[in-house]
């Protein structure tokens, strides 16, 4: 996040933001944000919650609604892996939103999952996104702001293949329901992975992968292998292993960090 002068910045953060615009060509966009308030050039924004104003961070990606100068804007969280290019997005009808359905919720509880974002950035509709903030309560964030403004208007990506969470390979081989979307499709681990395009982050209790995680908390709640046919699968177990093995690996090539 770029929130002041990056030439006289020799911080790490800002070495690495320099890096992605010159071997990367990155293109930087300065955005100030506060934790107590968000101010731009229309209105000033606060959430309170205990009698204490304070910025949700999960609001910051809202602000792309803002990016006028684009005529079409992919956003992606950047908790997760692209495993495959998206470019035929941008192919998509003209539409004001496209957003995936949280499946892992559907159908008791459809919404529209917020970590792929497809969007026209026009003013009207970064106004309409300021207002519903303003209207937030203290346990809405940016996943509840979308829902309430595009849940029935939107248009509707398919989560296959452009999105998945890690968490889907830890789940029993009978309970993939929800992401196959029908009990008569029969999961293949392997397939899954070769067909998803983005792969999100979501294993709780265990943290996002740039933290450390102990090896105790890793064996407890990596994927099980199975018994199939007398035969020991673990699929599952290697290829989430995998996932973030690569994101690791990436992480120190790219910014020189460890776990």
């Amino acid at each position: 996040m770029i929130t002041g002068d990056l030439e006289s910045d020799d911080s790490h953060n800002a070495r690495l933001l320099k890096k992605a615009r010159t071997q990367y060509n990155v293109h930087l966009e300065p955005t100030q944000v506060q934790h107590k308030e968000v101010l731009n050039k229309r209105r000033s924004l606060t959430k309170r919650l205990g009698g204490i104003a304070y910025y949700e961070d999960s609001f910051t990606k809202l602000l792309v609604f803002n990016q006028t100068r684009y005529q079409r804007v992919l956003h992606l969280d950047s908790d997760a892996t692209v495993a495959q290019l998206m470019d035929e997005l941008f192919l998509l009808p003209p539409c004001p939103v496209a957003m995936p359905r949280a499946y892992w919720l559907y159908p008791e509880d459809p919404k529209l999952a917020s970590p792929v974002i497809l969007l026209q950035p026009t003013a009207v509709e970064f106004d309409r996104i300021l207002a519903e903030i303003e209207r937030a309560g203290n346990d809405d964030y940016d996943m509840e702001v979308v829902n309430t403004l595009y849940k029935d208007q939107g248009m509707v990506l398919p989560h296959r293949p452009y999105l998945m969470l890690t968490a889907e390979f830890r789940h029993d081989p009978d309970d993939h329901r929800k992401y196959l979307g029908t009990d008569r499709e029969t999961w293949d681990p392997v397939a899954a992975f070769n067909e998803v395009k983005y792969i999100h982050f979501s294993d709780a209790p265990l943290p996002k992968p740039w933290h450390h995680i102990s090896d105790e908390s890793h064996q407890e709640w990596q994927p099980k292998c199975h018994v199939h046919d007398g035969v020991e699968r673990c699929s599952e177990r290697d290829i989430w292993n995998g996932i973030y093995t690569d994101f690791r690996n990436r992480r120190k090539h790219v910014c020189g960090f460890t776990v």
